[in-house]
């Protein structure tokens, strides 16, 4: 398909379920890295919302404003459920079905997704391709997208089809994509949507850990 000098390529719904089953061990792997992390990030067993957490003292306006910024610095864990908790919810119906996402992962020095950045993301990037997420419908979508100078949009389907509802991640019921075949979720919060820019803060999450954390800026309707 093309768009707008855009070639936006499409996938079959079988492709999918075919790729997350050839992929299954490197799946797999991901799932056991989690439990491997430094730090076992744990932030929404019982009782966790009345821990405290200092994290680096910094103010979450300065924290929303480095993520605003796009900085490429390594965020204080801590810091970044303190902002978490703090910003509203989303509706995965409303605010994110039908549209198309840049993503950005975010540092702490601690996670599964800081390996795919230093692994994946950034050498990618130094041929042109960035990657984002894309919801086509509330039960169809692609969890990893890439784009290759913002002309050609390529899904990736290892991690197989997504789905969008509202699932409560620390007592809040929020924008979440569902990995159809992953023990895996995505949890979105509004960072803003302030001056035509919206950028939601996520975390990627295996059953009950904290695999990463990530921004999505919005790109566009999902074609």
């Amino acid at each position: 398909m093309n768009t707008q000098g855009k070639t936006v390529i499409n996938l079959p719904g079988i492709v999918y379920d075919l790729a997350q089953w050839l992929m299954f061990p490197l799946n797999m792997l991901i799932s056991g890295l989690c439990h491997l992390q430094p730090k076992v990030s744990v932030w929404n067993e019982e009782g966790s919302q009345e821990l405290k957490l200092e994290g680096s003292g910094r103010s979450l306006e300065e924290i929303k404003a480095d993520i605003l910024a796009e900085k490429d610095v390594a965020y204080n864990e801590e810091d970044l459920v303190r902002l978490y908790d703090s910003l509203p919810n989303v509706n995965a119906k409303e605010d994110l079905v039908g549209r198309a996402w840049k993503g950005k992962i975010m540092r702490t020095n601690a996670s599964v997704l800081d390996i795919a950045e230093w692994a994946i993301v950034r050498p990618l990037s130094y041929l042109g391709v960035r990657w984002g997420k894309r919801y086509r419908t509330q039960h169809q979508g692609d969890p990893l997208l890439f784009r290759w100078m913002d002309k050609i949009y390529l899904p990736i389907p290892i991690w197989g089809n997504v789905g969008m509802t509202d699932i409560r991640w620390r007592e809040d019921a929020t924008a979440t994509m569902n990995y159809d075949h992953q023990p895996w979720k995505d949890y979105f919060k509004l960072v803003t949507d302030e001056d035509g820019k919206v950028v939601l803060l996520g975390v990627w999450t295996h059953k009950h850990i904290a695999g990463g954390w990530f921004t999505l800026t919005l790109e566009g309707p999902a074609n």
